[in-house]
Parts: structure tokens; sequence; C-alpha cells
């Protein structure tokens, strides 16, 4: 990767911007969260490309690394831990982030070890809590949909700890309810820390106590391309609306980027008060049309499924996320995806940059095997749980394949959903999460083997009273 796209890869425009910031003023207002350009600072990246992409693409071995040992623990097979981890290391869109200056990479990489520490065998102990929260919080002011990983990782986690406090009480009488709030405790504290600083960072600055100064922005784009003009209560509000047919409209990226959109109104900048009447809109859109903002997301998830490139009107460009044979894939004006970003390459060397243009058109095909992997792992746990129930009467807190599954699960697609309903579709998106995603996936279709394998043992075994495991 480093030898055949040197020294980097470029996204236009979030790169630039990126870049503008480490070698600049960080400022919080920006249109994305400024943690990746903090990342920039700490490695003067802005003035060495090169050593970005190494410690991105060092940092994702170590997460493939992390996942490995915990699903080693957890299925005991080094030939099922190493596929498991596979994806986190070698998908060709994981390939891809790690050239690329942007934050995907590390918002992937702070979320799969986050899940690592979380899923940990054996009671959660409050260190690895901690760092864990302090990662997927760290997350969120890399990209803001790190509120979905966030989200996971404390249900998970208060799962587990309710169950082991009341498995514990069933066994030897009371039990310390401080002491088995310890790990939740130093999990919340520790996500709160990056983000508090950076929320009164904001604030001082100026802007909200937040991490995002501009979800309305993206929300407006998001529901623009169905929103019906005519359900709208005020003109002002209408004056962003796009009069022709839903079926005629573009992807929300023409919305919110080209001077000519309903926002911009043929500026370049977007005119004072029309971001917060860009807000306004998208929240009554939101509440006029709720089943539209359900259903479109709904496709592009079931999109992110398909063997091949799923790319509509609607949708982001496929092929910016696919290693390239060549230095730019910008398009013509009167594209349908002229408006979408692009990656630039300052070098491309072949024939390597063929061979791994080709190995990264195979991304597509597994997914729809990615999707059964997951349905694999629910019913595993329907059946285990009901195993459980029927020999000993309790159920574990997360029966048969334990936490690892339902945090990379969970927090794969938490971020696929809540980017589907406050952005679009994007492989961008995907590639940052395809690694606990497909980690689940495979962790899932053993769990259902093993799980039937065992259902079949035990109509042949007396009933085991021994108490289950979390």
């Amino acid at each position: 990767m480093i030898v055949t796209y040197p020294p980097a890869l470029m996204y236009l425009g979030d790169s630039a911007a990126y870049l503008d910031q480490a070698w600049r003023d960080i400022w919080p207002g920006d249109w994305r969260p400024s943690g990746y350009p903090m990342f920039l600072r700490i490695l003067d990246g802005q003035a060495h490309l090169t050593r970005v992409v190494v410690v991105q693409h060092l940092l994702t071995l170590g997460a493939a690394v992390a996942l490995y040992a915990v699903a080693l623990r957890v299925v005991r097979r080094p030939w099922l831990a190493a596929l498991a981890a596979t994806p986190a290391l070698l998908s060709p869109w994981v390939l891809d982030l790690g050239q690329f200056v942007l934050a995907d990479s590390l918002f992937g990489v702070l979320v799969s070890v986050g899940v690592a520490l979380l899923a940990l065998p054996g009671r959660p102990r409050p260190v690895a809590c901690a760092a864990a929260g302090l990662l997927l919080g760290a997350g969120l002011c890399v990209r803001t949909v790190g509120y979905g990983p966030l989200a996971v990782g404390l249900v998970v986690l208060l799962g587990t700890v309710v169950a082991d406090r009341r498995r514990a009480t069933s066994r030897a009488g009371s039990v310390a309810a401080p002491r088995a709030a310890r790990p939740v405790l130093a999990f919340v504290l520790a996500a709160a820390a990056p983000i508090l600083a950076y929320s009164g960072w904001s604030a001082s600055a100026g802007g909200g106590f937040a991490v995002s100064a501009h979800s309305g922005f993206f929300l407006y784009g998001r529901v623009a391309p169905f929103a019906d003009c005519s359900a709208l209560s005020r003109a002002d509000l209408r004056t962003l609306c796009d009069p022709r047919p839903v079926d005629e409209r573009g992807s929300p990226v023409r919305y919110l980027w080209p001077a000519g959109s309903p926002l911009r109104q043929g500026h370049r900048h977007i005119p004072p008060g029309r971001e917060d009447l860009a807000a306004e809109f998208a929240d009554e859109v939101v509440r006029h049309q709720p089943w539209m903002l359900v259903t479109t997301s709904a496709r592009y998830l079931v999109g992110y499924l398909s063997p091949v490139r799923h790319e509509t009107t609607k949708t982001s460009r496929a092929d910016t996320w696919e290693l390239p044979s060549g230095v730019t894939n910008v398009l013509t004006p009167d594209d349908p995806h002229a408006d979408d970003g692009y990656f630039v390459a300052t070098e491309v060397h072949n024939p390597t940059a063929g061979w791994l243009a080709g190995y990264s058109r195979l991304a597509y095909a597994p997914m729809p095997l990615v999707g059964l992997g997951l349905l694999a792992g629910l019913a595993a746990v329907l059946l285990e749980a009901v195993r459980r129930v029927r020999r000993s009467g309790v159920t574990a807190a997360w029966p048969g394949l334990g936490r690892l599954f339902w945090l990379a699960a969970g927090a794969g697609l938490s971020t696929l959903v809540l980017s589907a309903l406050t952005s679009g579709f994007d492989y961008r998106y995907l590639a940052a999460v395809i690694g606990p995603i497909g980690s689940a996936a495979v962790l899932g279709a053993a769990g259902l083997v093993a799980a039937l394998q065992s259902r079949t043992a035990g109509q042949r075994r007396p009933p085991d009273n021994s108490p289950p495991d979390s």
C-alpha cells in the first residue's frame, strides 16, 4: 500500500480540511469533529503524510491483533479466531482507508479496540472498562457516529454487571452494589472525559456545548431528497425544498456542498441564517415524514449487503473507496455523482496498483454472507438461551457467544444505522466498521454450528445443573 500509493491518498475535500486544521489552528466548530486534526498534529502529519499512513496501518494491525486475542479466548480455536480477525486487517476497504488522510481509519481502530477490551472474558474489570470508555469516547470526538458504539458498549456492560450481581446474590447472599457498579462507573467516567472536554472547548469558543455544531446541516441533506414541499408550513422553509419530483432528485451531498443548491442559493458559503433554517427544515420533515426516513434508511442498510456495488442516484459513489489503479476518479460536471467527493493520488505504481484494484472489487461478494452470519449469531443466542433455561432455569447475560458477538455486531451496526438516519449511504461508513461486523459474522456462524451440535448432544446426555457462564 505505502509503496503503491505514496505518500498518501487524498479525499477532496475532507483531507484538505483536516490538514488545514492541523497546519494552522485547531478549532472545535468545523464541519466534523476535530479529533482527527489533533491526531495529525501529534504526528506532525501535516508535514509528513507517509508517517500518517504508516501509523494508521500499524494501528489497524494492532486492532486486528486485539480482536484475534479476544476471539481466541472465546472460541479457543486459533484458525477460527484468525478468521474472525481477518476483516479488520485484510478487508480491501480497511486497507484503502488506512492509506487516506481521513478520520475513518482512526475511528475504526478506536471502536475495534474498545470492543475488544469490553469483550474480555470473565467479569468486567474496571481498568479494562475505563480504557474502553476512553477509546469509545475519543471515537465520538473523531466521528459523531461514535454515539452508536458508545451506547452499545454501555448497554452490554450494564447487562453483564446486572446479571453477574444477580447470580452472585443467589449463590452467596448480598453483594455490595458500589463494588459491582465499579466497571460501569469506570466506563462512564472515562468515556465522559474526552466528550466533556471537547464540548467545553466548543462552548468556550462560542459554539454550543456539543461535539458537533452542524448536525442540522447534515440532517437537512439527508431528508432533502424525499421532502414533501407541499407539507412544509412556512414559505422560508420551502425555499430549501427541491421542487423536482422525488425520483429526479439526487443524493444528500447535492444539497449540502454545491453553490447551486437550495441551501447556498448560488453562493460558495452558506448565507447567514440559512444553516439554522436548514435545521428547522430537517426537523419539520422528520416530524411529518418519519416513515420515509425509516424506509430509506432501511434500504441503505440492505444495500450494504449487496454482493455487487450498490450505487444509485441517491447514494454516494462506491469506487472512491476501492483501491485505485489511476490518480483520480473525478467526474465531468454533467454526471449525477459529480458533486460527490473524489480521491486524488500523487503517485500510483503499477503493476501492484492493478492487482490491488482487482482485489478491492472482491470486497462486495462476501457481504450477503456477513448478513447471514449476523442472523446465525442471533439464532445461536436464542437456541443457547432456551437450552440453558430448560436445563438450569437460569440464563446468562449474553448466552452462547458471550459479549464479543453483541459488542462487535452492535458497534458496527449502530454506526451504520446512525449514518443511514443522519447522513445517507456511503461505503466509507461500512469500511470503518467492517472489522467488528465481519468478526461478529464469523462468530455468529460458528456459534450457530456449536449450538446445533450442543442441542443434538444434549438430547443424549443427562441434565447439567452447573451454573451458566457470563
